[in-house]
């Protein structure tokens, strides 16, 4: 049976697609393709002038994608967008859609729609992350609306060093916030090379909140602009959203 039968998927990366991918392909329902793209950028360090470099190399990356006849746009690089302020993600997914006139799903925005999909008010995010980076999620989410009850990270810059991290490292910094601000409802994993998708729904489970985790959200973003109200079970109740949404 030919791969993609039911829908390309395409994800433009900022670093290396390793993680992320194989974190994506467990969510796919069948016959999904994961069609990635990497801009090969090290954008925990970027500076602004290159950042703002970065954010046109995703474009670009973008309209290779449309050419190889994907389906839905997953644009990663959340700090490239947020480099720009908390506006930066609109105006990212605007020129993708303009370029090549696909649905956009962008890592920030698809992660306050599954927040607010979910009921969130007052939020934990955590991260692999410098405090630099985790300040910049806290600004972001706070102007879409949220309570961020803490923001907690691993202070890492390289990327390998991200993708390197057990399943198990996510889980115990989010349960560790999780205790110690049970006035929150909810916690984003920030950063899809960072494993995470396989502790969503025991953190869940143990903590009582909604768990948002950035290769999750994506996948469900991009899943529903294609109308496919299907995925994996056992991945959360961000997820497990698309079947009641049939």
């Amino acid at each position: 049976m030919r791969y993609g039968w039911r829908a390309r998927v395409g994800h433009i990366a900022p670093a290396i697609l390793d993680t992320s991918g194989e974190e994506m392909r467990k969510l796919l329902p069948a016959g999904v393709l994961h069609v990635g793209l990497t801009i090969s950028e090290p954008i925990q360090t970027l500076g602004a002038e290159q950042a703002a470099a970065a954010f046109g190399r995703m474009v670009e990356a973008g309209k290779h994608l449309a050419a190889e006849k994907v389906d839905v746009l997953i644009c990663g690089g959340a700090p490239v967008a947020l480099s720009k302020g908390p506006a930066g993600d609109a105006e990212l997914a605007e020129l993708l859609r303009r370029e090549t006139n696909l649905p956009v799903v962008t890592a920030n925005g698809v992660v306050v729609d599954g927040l607010r999909t979910l009921g969130a008010r007052t939020v934990i995010a955590v991260s692999p992350f410098i405090d630099a980076r985790n300040q910049e999620i806290k600004t972001f989410l706070e102007a879409s609306g949220f309570t961020v009850a803490a923001t907690k990270g691993l202070g890492l810059t390289k990327n390998i060093d991200f993708a390197s991290q057990s399943p198990d490292a996510a889980f115990s910094l989010a349960y560790g916030a999780a205790k110690a601000h049970p006035e929150a409802d909810a916690i984003y994993i920030a950063c899809p090379r960072w494993p995470s998708v396989d502790i969503i729904a025991a953190l869940e489970a143990d903590t009582g909140m909604a768990v948002v985790a950035a290769p999750a959200a994506m996948v469900w973003g991009a899943l529903k602009a294609l109308k496919i109200f299907d995925c994996q079970p056992g991945f959360g109740r961000l997820m497990e959203s698309l079947r009641s949404a049939r």
